[in-house]
């Protein structure tokens, strides 16, 4: 059974990015889900205190049952509304404590922590047309995979949520993203 760790960048029951997460997920066999809301947890961001370059771990352990979570799905969704042009802060959060792999990347002489080969698949909606704050969501995401292991695969975008959105077609792409990522034997390396 595959596992995927969907991260909730959504804090608002209903939202269109969990619905369409919830229905893509829902689409797919042999799946067991995990999912992590940064709405919910209670954890420090990353104060640059540079404790990871000497220990080889955050001095914040507030994050470990995700950590593991992270290191050892086959998947993570990252389903995210877009504020500002990119992640809300909670995700982008998130996303920098990331910096403990990154530091232990070049300490371990441009390796990996990480053994797993992970993949990584993105949803945003936006309340616009969303395409330029996709790139930018998408650029942070390559290079937090960059030092994780982790393949980003794809982005699928829901525009267009303060008007008429088009969540069936964004639904298709995700599911379609989901399924390569699932069954592609080069995930599995």
């Amino acid at each position: 059974m595959k596992r995927v760790l969907l991260i909730r960048g959504s804090a608002r029951e209903g939202s269109y990015t969990n619905a369409i997460a919830d229905r893509a997920l829902a689409a797919q066999e042999g799946i067991e889900v995990t999912a992590f809301s940064p709405y919910e947890a209670v954890f420090a961001p990353c104060d640059g205190c540079n404790f990871c370059e000497t220990a080889g771990r955050c001095r914040h352990d507030d994050l470990t049952d995700l950590a593991r979570e992270f290191e050892t799905c086959d998947v993570v969704l990252i389903a995210s509304p877009v504020y500002n042009g990119g992640f809300p802060a909670p995700v982008k959060a998130l996303l920098d404590r990331l910096q403990v792999y990154y530091t232990g990347f070049y300490a371990n002489g441009k390796r990996p922590l990480i053994a797993k080969h992970r993949r990584v698949v993105l949803l945003a909606a936006a309340g616009r047309d969303g395409n330029r704050a996709l790139r930018v969501m998408a650029d942070q995401l390559r290079d937090a995979c960059s030092v994780t292991n982790a393949e980003p695969v794809g982005a699928a975008l829901c525009p267009q949520t303060d008007g008429v959105p088009a969540p069936e077609t964004t639904c298709e792409t995700l599911c379609e993203l989901l399924k390569r990522s699932l069954t592609d034997e080069e995930a599995n390396r």
